[in-house]
Order: C-alpha cells, then structure tokens, then sequence
C-alpha cells in the first residue's frame, strides 16, 4: 500500500514539473495535472522549498520548473524506461535537455524552444 502511495506521490510531482517546465500560472497548473486548490498549494509550496520549482512575478504570478526540476524530470524519464522497459521517449528527454541548455545555445535549435 505504501509503495502504491509513493508511486502517486511521485508521479503528481512529475506531473506538475512538467505542466510548468515552461512557465504556467497556479490555475493552469491545477487543471492539468487535476488537482485541487489546496493540495496544489501544498505541492507548490514542497517542490519551490526543494527548489525544484520557481515562482516568478511578471504581469501574474507564475511557476516555472528550475535547472534542477529539469535534471529530476530528466532522470525520471530514464529511470522509468530502464525499470519497465517500453519504447523510450527520446522527443521528451531531448526537449527537457534543450531546456536545461543557457540561453545563448538555445539558438542553435531554432524552431524548438525559445
């Protein structure tokens, strides 16, 4: 039972790391990762104390996953693929790696991620 509750723990982590890995306000992200208001806040409040995640100010308040949020989603996805086999997902580990690259070499891959 414990492991199960684990294993959903994780993947509500995960799933909001993603829905913010380009920046998302706290009512995007309790519609995609379907969450209640509360228990997202909770989640928010953990993974920006882990520095997982970044609230940032611009017209509104937003969530943005960090470098090490982006290493953590990063392993995840390569974990998983190892532990339970499956077709690896290469778009998605090659997208996460173009997020964690400075900003001065994301134009090399024009049309990706800006």
């Amino acid at each position: 039972m414990q492991q199960t509750r684990d294993k959903q723990e994780l993947d509500k982590v995960v799933n909001i790391l993603r829905a913010a890995s380009k920046g998302a306000k706290k009512t995007e992200l309790k519609h995609r990762c379907n969450m209640s208001t509360p228990l997202l806040g909770r989640y928010l409040s953990a993974l920006t104390e882990l520095n997982l995640l970044e609230a940032k100010k611009g017209d509104e308040l937003y969530y943005q996953t960090t470098e090490k949020g982006l290493e953590l989603l990063q392993t995840y996805h390569k974990l998983k693929w190892l532990l339970w086999g499956g077709t690896f997902d290469y778009v998605l580990v090659g997208l996460l790696t173009r997020l964690r690259m400075d900003k001065k070499d994301r134009g090399k891959y024009t049309g990706y991620i800006s």
